[in-house]
């Protein structure tokens, strides 16, 4: 669906006796309509705008998908609550030509502030990548 056009609120458009009402709440409402319409025009991120921390993780998994190397980071500023994690990328980190060749699933718990990868499954095993991972809130 494509946003239509918005129509701003002038003081012009209403009765005399409303001038001074529209014209402090034209500024106000006017402003934040434009952000909000704009931020809805393929503006919004995931960094910007959701409770999730993006980060790139080096890992190398054995035969059971269990990390080899230590594979915690911390949530961002602000971000208290973890629902899950999932990648959104993967390359392996000495030979960039190496990808995965179906898709990733990381189980992964919250200790503290810190997110904390137990295991990952569809990783070539020995092989070094790097992840990004989306570790929703």
């Amino acid at each position: 669906m494509k946003l239509s056009s918005y129509r701003r609120l002038y003081d012009q458009d209403f009765d005399p006796e409303y001038k001074a009402l529209i014209e402090q709440l034209g500024i106000i409402i006017n402003t934040s309509f434009e952000e909000l319409y704009d931020a809805l025009g393929n503006k919004l991120t995931f960094s910007e705008n959701l409770n999730a921390t993006i980060m790139d993780v080096n890992v190398t998994v054995d035969s059971s998908g269990k990390p080899k190397n230590n594979t915690q980071f911390k949530l961002r500023s602000g971000q208290t609550t973890f629902e899950g994690i999932f990648a959104i990328a993967a390359k392996g980190s000495k030979d960039p030509s190496i990808i995965p060749s179906g898709g990733i699933f990381i189980s992964a718990v919250k200790n503290n502030n810190n997110i904390i990868i137990e295991n990952i499954k569809g990783l070539q095993v020995d092989i070094p990548y790097t992840i990004k991972v989306v570790a929703l809130g």
